[in-house]
C-alpha cells in the first residue's frame, strides 16, 4: 500500500540498514577480530560474513521478511533469532545461511529444530539429547551452539562448569558443537566486569583447545561489545541494534556513523482553540496557560507509543518541536501547534525521525519514558503498519 493509504505508519529505509551492515563489518576489522573459523587457519570470514545478524522480534520491530533478504544479500554469514518459530519463518522465506537460537528451547522442539535445519543454543543436556535422538531418527547431525554464562545470570552453563558440560555434549554423535558464545550484561557501564567476561571465555577456549575440542565460531560481541571492546579470541560479531541505526551508547556517535532506519509518521485530524484555563485529556493533567491551537494525532498507546510521553514528549509538524499536552490516550495524543505557522487538516506530524532540521530520535523517546531505545522500535514497530522505503522509493 501507498502512505497514504494511512493516517500513522512506519517508515522503513532499507538503504540505512544496508549502509549499517557495512559500517559494521568495517568496525570489525578495525576491532581487530581475529577472523576465521578456527577449524582452516586458511579460511578468513571477510567483510560481512563475520557478522551474525540478530534479527530476532520481527527484526527489532523492523519487519523481518525485508530485513533477512536483505542482509542475505549483502553477504551476512549467519542469523540470529529468539524462538523456534521466527527460524522456521526464515527458513520459509528462502534463507538458507546457518540460522541460530539464541534461546534455549524445551527438548520438545528438537524435532521441529532439526526438521528446519536450525542452530539450537544448547545449556542442558535434556535439550542436548533430544536433539541427537531427532537427528539420529533422520539420519542426519545437528549443528549447536553451546551457551556459557559468564556472568549475564540468565541463560547458560557456568564458564568453569562448562567444559565437563561440553565433553559430555561432545560425546553425542549425532550434535556438531559449532560454535560457542556468551552474553554482556552491562558492556556500556562496566568495562572491567565486561573485560573479566571475555577472559573467563577465553580461558574456557584454550582449554577446549587443548583437549581437541576446537570450536570453530566464538562469540560475545553484541552491538556495545563489538563497538567498546578489541580482542582476537571472537571470530563472529553478533550485531542487533546497531543494524537498525541505534547507538548502544551514545559516545559511539563520535566513532561511526549509523542511520536510522524506523521513521513513525501521522497526520493532523483536527484542530481546536483552547482558550487559556482548560484541561486538556484525561486526569486534567494539562491546563492551558494561554489561548492555544491544539493538534490531535492518530497515534496512542494502542499503537505503542507509551502513556509515559503525557506532558513530556514532542512531535515534529512543519519543521518546529510541538509539545505533547495532556495524557496519551489509547489511539490519539494532543500537541501544541500554537506558534507554528500553517498547520492543517492533513499536515504532516513525525513521531519518530527527522523532518527538515528537527529530530524525535529513539534516544529522544527513550529518555522521556525512562526506558532504553531497543524497547522504542520494538514497540512502534510491531504494532503500526510498515512502509518499506528502498532508495527514494516506498512500498
Amino acid at each position: 500500500m501507498k502512505k497514504t493509504d494511512y493516517l500513522t505508519y512506519c517508515e522503513i529505509d532499507l538503504e540505512a540498514v544496508r549502509h549499517n551492515a557495512r559500517q559494521i563489518a568495517k568496525l570489525v576489522q578495525k576491532n581487530r577480530f581475529f577472523l576465521s573459523t578456527r577449524l582452516d587457519a586458511e579460511k578468513k570470514l571477510k567483510g560481512l560474513e563475520s557478522i551474525l545478524a540478530v534479527i530476532k522480534a520481527d527484526a527489532y520491530g523492523h519487519g523481518v521478511e525485508d530485513i533477512a533478504r536483505l542482509l542475505d544479500r549483502e553477504g551476512v554469514g549467519l542469523f540470529g533469532i529468539s524462538n523456534v518459530d521466527e527460524g522456521i519463518t526464515l527458513r520459509k522465506l528462502g534463507v538458507k545461511k546457518p540460522i541460530l537460537l539464541l534461546e534455549s528451547a524445551l527438548p520438545v522442539c528438537a524435532g521441529k529444530i532439526v526438521d528446519y535445519d536450525l542452530t539450537s543454543g544448547v545449556c542442558t543436556l535434556e535439550l542436548a539429547r533430544a536433539l541427537d535422538q531427532e537427528a539420529k531418527k533422520r539420519g542426519r547431525k545437528a549443528d549447536v551452539h553451546i551457551k556459557i554464562d559468564t556472568g549475564m545470570g540468565r541463560l547458560g552453563v557456568w564458564h568453569t562448569e562448562a567444559f565437563d558440560f561440553i565433553k559430555k555434549v561432545s560425546r553425542l554423535r549425532r550434535l556438531r558443537i559449532m560454535g560457542i558464545f556468551t552474553h554482556f550484561p552491562a558492556a556500556d557501564t562496566e568495562r572491567g566486569f565486561t573485560r573479566k567476561q571475555i577472559v573467563s571465555l577465553y580461558d574456557l577456549v584454550k582449554k577446549l583447545d587443548r583437549a581437541g575440542l576446537i570450536i570453530p565460531f566464538i562469540h560475545a560481541a553484541n552491538s556495545m561489545g563489538l563497538a567498546g571492546y578489541k580482542t582476537h579470541i571472537l571470530n563472529l560479531a553478533r550485531p542487533g541494534l546497531m543494524l537498525y541505526g541505534l547507538y548502544p551508547d551514545p559516545r559511539l556517535k563520535k566513532d561511526f556513523l549509523l542511520k536510522p532506519a524506523m521513521s513513525v509518521r501521522s497526520h493532523v485530524i483536527f484542530l481546536k482553540r483552547i482558550p487559556k484555563g482548560r484541561s486538556v485529556s484525561y486526569g486534567r493533567t494539562f491546563f492551558t496557560k494561554r489561548d492555544m491551537l491544539i493538534a490531535t494525532v492518530p497515534i496512542g498507546y494502542s499503537d505503542g507509543y507509551f502513556r509515559a510521553f503525557s506532558n513530556r514528549a514532542a512531535v515534529v509538524i512543519n519543521g518546529a518541536r510541538c509539545p505533547v499536552i495532556g495524557r496519551v490516550t489509547m489511539d490519539q495524543i494532543m500537541v501544541d501547534v500554537t506558534p507554528v505557522p500553517g498547520v492543517k487538516l492533513g499536515t504532516s506530524v513525525t513521531v519518530l525521525g527527522r523532518q527538515k532540521r528537527q529530530t524525535v530520535s529513539a534516544e529522544d523517546l527513550a529518555r522521556w519514558a525512562g526506558t532504553i531505545n531497543y524497547e522504542i522500535v520494538c514497540s512502534l514497530g510491531s504494532r503500526l503498519p510498515r512502509i518499506i522505503k528502498k532508495g527514494n522509493e516506498r512500498t
